[in-house]
């Protein structure tokens, strides 16, 4: 039994809810479609499908038989692709979703030298706040999101490209009038600004401040967290990156700089399966290995590095 083909020829049973639909597909016969799942589920001891006289459709574990089926064939697709990148260029063109923030962080320099390598291929980098739907950006046409959600949805898939440092700041005048915090655990007394999608902040050393919700002031951006904040309406925790400049005018002061903030992480998403365009998994793969090389957390890097 060649593994690899009665694999495929599940995968596509599986897709089309049909023996017969999957046989046109691949240009064999219904019989031979059959012999592939009946010698999968003698080799495995499972039953795979359920089968009626109108539908087909999988078990428990036929589900995730095709998804190791996906899993394992898209390896395979994506490691060919990668061995023959070596003598053909990349092609086509990547439509990116970037919060505008994170373009701070050197995303656009990461972009540019992706693209002195591969001129075949065009970008679109358009800077927006991604919805609070994790898929939402694969229904507007992009193709990749970068954002720092951590995404829970089965209908796209994720890596991590890289980390945001933050601090915990708040104004000169706030701290006057309600006193600077000295432990994790006063922050629970304080007024606390947060992003909409928070609900806790997280030490590295462990402690966790749940946040009284609804919050003071939330938003979902960083921006208008950080003009609240230096307008004295509470404490924020905010990108390192985006607080140079308020920081060194003294507009924002560091809260409990004893206790730093865990490191957040930042992800690319993409559509999962093994149909993604090579074009697009290799600018995911450049992208972490080029946050990597850089150590972005705090700011971006400068235009010499």
């Amino acid at each position: 039994m060649d593994r690899l083909t009665t694999m495929a020829t599940f995968l596509k049973v599986v897709k089309s809810g049909n023996f017969t639909a999957a046989a046109e597909e691949l240009s064999i016969s219904r019989t031979l479609v059959s012999r592939h799942v009946a010698d999968l589920e003698a080799h495995l001891g499972i039953k795979l499908l359920n089968r009626t006289t109108r539908l087909v459709s999988p078990t428990d574990a036929g589900l995730r038989y095709s998804e190791l089926c996906q899993r394992v064939l898209g390896d395979i697709r994506s490691g060919e692709e990668q061995i023959s990148a070596i003598k053909n260029e990349l092609e086509g063109d990547i439509a990116v979703l970037c919060p505008i923030w994170i373009g701070s962080f050197g995303v656009s320099l990461a972009i540019g030298e992706f693209l002195s390598r591969h001129p075949g291929v065009n970008v679109k980098l358009h800077f927006e706040e991604p919805s609070a739907n994790p898929h939402e950006f694969l229904t507007m046409g992009y193709d990749v999101c970068i954002q720092p959600n951590v995404m829970r949805d089965s209908s796209i898939m994720a890596k991590k490209i890289g980390k945001i440092n933050h601090l915990l700041v708040a104004s000169p005048a706030y701290i006057a009038a309600q006193g600077m915090p000295e432990t994790v655990a006063d922050l629970a007394h304080h007024s606390c600004l947060a992003k909409t999608t928070d609900n806790q902040w997280v030490f590295e050393n462990g402690e966790r401040v749940q946040l009284r919700l609804p919050a003071k002031f939330s938003s979902n951006s960083v921006f208008a967290l950080r003009e609240t904040c230096v307008a004295g309406l509470g404490i924020a925790l905010l990108p390192k990156g985006i607080m140079q400049d308020t920081l060194a005018k003294g507009d924002l002061v560091q809260v409990l700089p004893d206790f730093p903030i865990a490191a957040r992480p930042l992800y690319i998403a993409f559509p999962p399966g093994g149909d993604v365009p090579r074009r697009i998994r290799s600018f995911i793969s450049f992208l972490g290995d080029w946050f990597k090389l850089h150590n972005v957390g705090d700011t971006a890097p400068s235009l010499r590095t």
